[in-house]
């Protein structure tokens, strides 16, 4: 009974040291580098509230989580929800941080005691041993070691596991972000080369006529045979751009199909029916430098990766001390006619001496892999702001862009009109229309191009705050 009290005295300071030498997962880290206040772009001599530009910042606003709403597109809204629900891509991302869960538990349950538990039967003549008799010997056991984690080796194996496990369900998140931002600016590119094939084909419907007028002209000797070249030149011209649209149209078909994760072709009666794109908010409110910041999963997944570092850190310097692990055995056992109930305790103690400097390296390689982490999260930091300020100013300045395009549109389309009105009045030759007809096509274009450079913007804008990463 004694032996019995000795043991729980043991099992009870064992358990107050190891308490006591717990330390808990390393948390949020300063990166060092300070969020500015407002946005570069939406200050200074850029942004003064006469200009009524078409975003504003605001520090009291949040990062939007479902931005694709505000572009009131039922088709973008169900491609979103399957991309969601069917990705390869994030269900790829997800069973790697079940990968890391598992890696954490791992990780965890060294801080605990494991206990194995151990039968034997035999049946037989030993000779000598066993006076020439047969006997049958009967054991069991239940072994059990516990590492005292004194001075937090585990501890710290438990917070770099953990943090690990933090920067993968970051990284799940940043995946969902690039997705559901390449799912939409994806489904714009189709809309414009939908619209740019329509475009092309109105043109050239309206070249045809004018070629077959210089046709009819040609008989009544009121054109030349130099006039219908010129005019099928333009008509072949127009031609000529569908297939390289229509090609593009497919491509970009195929890639939403493969991001929803199906086979090109699945998806293709929900987004083959034309569509118009709604106009753009007026105003459009962003949120401050340092909520975004806040808000961003690839700065979360630095941000960990240099905690996991810190505990990688701290695992090789808990190197230098001895590790100590408590054993006990108990059991019993039978061997006829006697029977008898061994048990043991015992304490293990080992202290690294003469290593040759390899504890050592391995602190300075872990020192330095830190110093690189850290080094690397402020980078990511650094390019958040970076590409945020770019998104910002890529939106600013094609919408003043766009302003001019469309403008350019209705004056191409009134030259267009007089240049045919002067052509059949006979005061204008047809090279004047064939050039007018040429700009409108290219004016249309490039508003078409814009208008969905537009969208695609403001997409890298809420993609850049970190948005769509939760519901």
């Amino acid at each position: 009974m004694s032996n019995v009290k000795a043991a729980s005295r043991v099992a009870m300071l064992t358990a107050a040291l190891l308490l006591s030498a717990c330390t808990s997962p390393v948390g949020p880290q300063d990166s060092g580098i300070a969020a500015p206040s407002l946005w570069n772009r939406l200050t200074g001599d850029t942004y003064t509230p006469d200009l009524n530009l078409p975003l504003a910042v605001s520090a009291e606003a949040e990062v939007d989580q479902a931005w694709w709403r505000h572009f009131g597109d039922p088709t973008l809204d169900a491609l979103i929800a399957e991309a969601l629900t069917n990705s390869k891509t994030l269900q790829i991302a997800k069973s790697r941080v079940e990968e890391a869960q598992a890696g954490r538990k791992l990780a965890e349950s060294a801080l605990y005691p494991q206990i194995n538990a151990g039968g034997s039967a035999q049946r037989g003549n030993q000779g000598y041993a066993s006076n020439n008799q047969t006997v049958t010997v009967a054991q069991v056991d239940l072994e059990a070691s516990w590492e005292l984690d004194l001075f937090g080796r585990n501890q710290a194996r438990t917070a770099q596991a953990t943090a690990i496990l933090q920067s993968t369900e970051a990284s799940q998140q940043a995946i969902r972000v690039a997705l559901l931002a390449e799912v939409a600016r994806t489904y714009f590119d189709l809309r414009n080369y939908e619209r740019q094939i329509a475009i092309a084909q109105q043109n050239l419907d309206t070249q045809k006529k004018t070629l077959e007028l210089i046709h009819a002209q040609v008989t009544g000797a009121l054109a030349s045979d130099f006039d219908v070249q010129r005019a099928a030149a333009q008509v072949s011209r127009t031609e000529a751009l569908i297939p390289a649209l229509e090609t593009a149209y497919d491509a970009a078909l195929n890639r939403l199909n493969v991001l929803l994760g199906h086979a090109p072709g699945t998806k293709d009666t929900l987004l083959k029916a034309p569509q118009d794109l709604r106009p753009l908010d007026a105003h459009i409110v962003i949120a401050a430098p340092a909520r975004v910041l806040a808000t961003r999963p690839d700065i979360r997944v630095a941000e960990r990766n240099f905690a996991a570092a810190i505990s990688a850190k701290d695992v090789a310097t808990a190197s230098l001390y001895p590790d100590i692990s408590l054993t006990a055995l108990f059991g019993g056992q039978t061997a006829t006619p006697f029977s008898s109930t061994p048990w043991g305790l015992g304490v293990n103690l080992v202290q690294p001496i003469l290593n040759f400097g390899r504890i050592e390296s391995q602190i300075d390689a872990a020192d330095a892999e830190q110093h690189q982490a850290f080094l690397a999260y402020q980078q990511t930091v650094l390019e958040a702001l970076e590409n945020m300020e770019n998104a910002l100013s890529g939106y600013i300045h094609e919408t003043t862009r766009n302003a001019s395009l469309a403008a350019g549109v209705e004056q191409n389309r009134r030259a267009t009109s007089l240049a045919n009105l002067q052509y059949r009045n006979g005061y204008t030759g047809l090279l004047d229309v064939l050039v007018a007809q040429r700009d409108l096509l290219d004016a249309e274009a490039s508003q078409a191009a814009s208008d969905a450079g537009l969208r695609n913007d403001l997409v890298t804008i809420y993609a850049a705050a970190g948005g769509g990463w939760r519901e």
